[in-house]
């Protein structure tokens, strides 16, 4: 499920897109229509001095609504997100139901000091459990689900360190990744590539995290205006949860 984003630091889950596959189906079958519901606030920061964290869940539907909490440790492989069961966070209540139009108070806490050098990482996923159709419904349901990440910051300063990287691909498009050396997590929201003899950058907008000792990768095509030259440096300009960024980076080859 994707995580839409609210004012006022609200999140609402609603139903995925359907898959081309899911799309064939509406043509035979009915699709049970799922609810809507929320959690404010959208992240959850622990600290030694703060280890316990409030959220509100608001069902938004005129139905009623049951969910289920899921808290797991957050890491990232190749650049991909990697999630395993923890038992370092406590979530209450586990399971509930919200009245149509209702709300429910859930609290997050750590259950032991925190990492004293480096910052660790979680989710909490926020899944609705669905009801149990009527005798004559025939098709599919729908189960909203949200990820809500928490960060735990280590004893001493936090100090993320993003450092660039490029490499060309055989297929004329550039892979280019972020590695963060600090030991905070660092939000890269958006970035503008330039390249030699383009008059116009290439603009990447998928938002991710790049959590302590990983990397991220994102690929981009340069224009028919870029220059051919695969030595040229390229030249980076973007922002973060931490603030702007701009770097040039000379790209590898092939």
């Amino acid at each position: 499920m994707n995580e839409h984003y609210r004012p006022r630091g609200v999140a609402t889950a609603r139903p995925s897109l359907l898959s081309s596959t899911a799309l064939l189906l509406m043509a035979v079958a009915s699709i049970a229509r799922a609810g809507e519901f929320s959690v404010s606030p959208l992240r959850v920061d622990l600290k030694a001095a703060h280890r316990l964290e409030v959220l509100t869940v608001t069902n938004s539907a005129d139905a009623p609504l049951a969910v289920q909490l899921r808290l797991v440790s957050w890491s990232q492989d190749n650049g991909e997100d990697q999630y395993v069961d923890t038992q370092d966070l406590l979530a209450t209540p586990p399971i509930f139901r919200i009245a149509p139009h209702g709300q429910q108070i859930i609290r997050v806490a750590l259950r032991h000091d925190p990492d004293p050098s480096r910052e660790t990482d979680y989710r909490v996923f926020v899944t609705e459990i669905p009801q149990p159709p009527s005798q004559d419904f025939s098709g599919m349901q729908l189960a909203l689900r949200m990820s809500l990440p928490i960060f735990v910051a280590p004893a001493v300063l936090e100090h993320p360190e993003l450092h660039w990287s490029a490499q060309w691909s055989s297929d004329g498009a550039l892979r280019i990744t972020a590695s963060n050396t600090g030991n905070a997590h660092v939000k890269v929201t958006d970035f503008d590539v330039r390249f030699a003899g383009s008059g116009q950058p290439s603009q990447v907008k998928v938002t991710r995290y790049v959590l302590p000792g990983s990397s991220v990768s994102w690929t981009v095509k340069p224009d028919a205006e870029a220059s051919t030259d695969r030595q040229a440096a390229i030249h980076l300009r973007g922002v973060t949860d931490r603030g702007d960024f701009a770097a040039d980076v000379e790209p590898a080859g092939t």
